[in-house]
C-alpha cells in the first residue's frame, strides 16, 4: 500500500470521523425531534464544560455561572419549541438579564468585560449551536443537519491531507500554525463534494448550483469557526479544549466548525435555497 494513502486510513482522525459519522447519520434518521434535542442538550453541557476556561475565570461567582446556564437552556429550549422568532426572543431576553447582573455588579473592574465575555459564550455556544434544531425543521432538515456535518467535518479531512502533503503557505501562522492556504481551499472542495453527494443520493432536491456554493459556504465559515476557537485557546494557553475523541482532543474541538456552519446552512436555505 502507499505510504501516503496508509498513514491517511491509519490517523486518529480519519479513523473517528470513519466511525462517528455513520452513526450520526444512523441517529438522525431514525430518532425523533425530542431525542434530538436531549443529545444536543447533553452535548452543550461537554461543550459548556470544556469552554469555561476560555470564558470564565476560576473565581467566577457561582450565582453568574448559574444564571448564564439557564440562558443557554432556554435558548436551545426556544429554538426546539418555537423556531427561530423564539430564538430571537430568547437571546434578547439573555441580554437583559446579562445587564441585570452588570448592574447587580456595580462599577467593580472588570463587570463590563465579565459581561462581553458571557454575551460571547451565549452567542457562541448556545445560540449557534441551537441553529442544528432550526435546520431540522426545515424540510429535508435531517438531511441538511446531515449535511452540516459531512461539509465541516468531510471538508476537515480534505483541508488536514492536503495542508499535510501539499500545504506551502500558511493561512494563519500565529492563531493555528499547521492551517495552510492550500488546507483551505482543498475543504472549500471537499465541502462541495459533500453536499453534491447528498444531492446525488437523492436525499436533497436543490439545484446543483446553489447546493455547491451552500456546501462551500458552509465549509468556509466552518473553517472560520475553526479557526476562532484556536483563536481562543491560544489567548490561554490552551492546545485542546478536552481529550475525549481520539485525534481531535474535546468536543469543543470537533463542533467548532459545526458551530459556524450551523447558521449558514439554516439562514443560506430559508433566505435563497428553499
Amino acid at each position: 500500500m502507499n505510504q501516503t494513502v496508509k498513514d491517511i486510513f491509519c490517523n486518529r482522525r480519519v479513523k473517528t470521523a470513519a466511525v462517528a459519522l455513520p452513526l450520526i447519520v444512523l441517529f438522525l434518521s431514525l430518532a425523533p425531534k425530542w431525542l434530538f434535542f436531549v443529545l444536543l442538550l447533553a452535548v452543550l453541557a461537554l461543550l459548556g464544560r470544556e469552554s469555561r476556561p476560555l470564558f470564565f475565570a476560576e473565581s467566577e461567582v457561582l450565582r453568574r455561572y448559574g444564571a448564564i446556564w439557564f440562558l443557554a437552556l432556554l435558548i436551545l429550549s426556544a429554538a426546539a419549541l418555537g423556531g427561530v422568532a423564539a430564538l430571537a426572543a430568547a437571546l434578547v431576553f439573555s441580554v437583559f438579564v446579562l445587564v441585570l447582573l452588570l448592574f447587580a455588579d456595580g462599577l467593580e473592574p472588570g463587570a463590563l468585560p465579565r459581561l462581553a465575555q458571557a454575551l460571547l459564550f451565549i452567542i457562541y455556544l448556545p445560540f449557534f449551536f441551537a441553529h442544528l434544531l432550526l435546520v431540522w425543521d426545515l424540510p429535508a432538515g435531517r438531511c441538511l443537519v446531515a449535511m452540516v456535518f459531512m461539509v465541516t467535518w468531510g471538508g476537515d479531512a480534505f483541508s488536514y491531507y492536503a495542508g499535510t502533503y501539499w500545504g506551502k503557505h500558511k493561512l494563519a501562522p500565529q492563531i493555528s500554525p499547521n492551517k495552510t492556504v492550500e488546507g483551505l481551499f482543498a475543504g472549500l472542495v471537499g465541502g462541495a463534494f459533500f453536499a453534491l453527494l447528498l444531492n446525488w443520493l437523492g436525499l436533497l432536491t436543490m439545484p446543483w448550483h446553489k447546493i455547491v456554493i451552500l456546501g462551500m459556504a458552509a465549509n468556509l465559515i466552518g473553517q472560520m469557526g475553526d479557526l476562532f476557537e484556536s483563536y481562543l485557546k491560544r489567548s490561554h494557553g490552551i492546545k485542546d479544549s478536552g481529550n475525549l475523541i481520539p485525534g481531535h482532543g474535546g468536543f469543543l474541538d470537533r463542533v467548532d466548525s459545526v458551530l459556524f456552519a450551523a447558521p449558514v446552512v439554516y439562514y443560506g436555505c430559508t433566505l435563497w435555497v428553499l
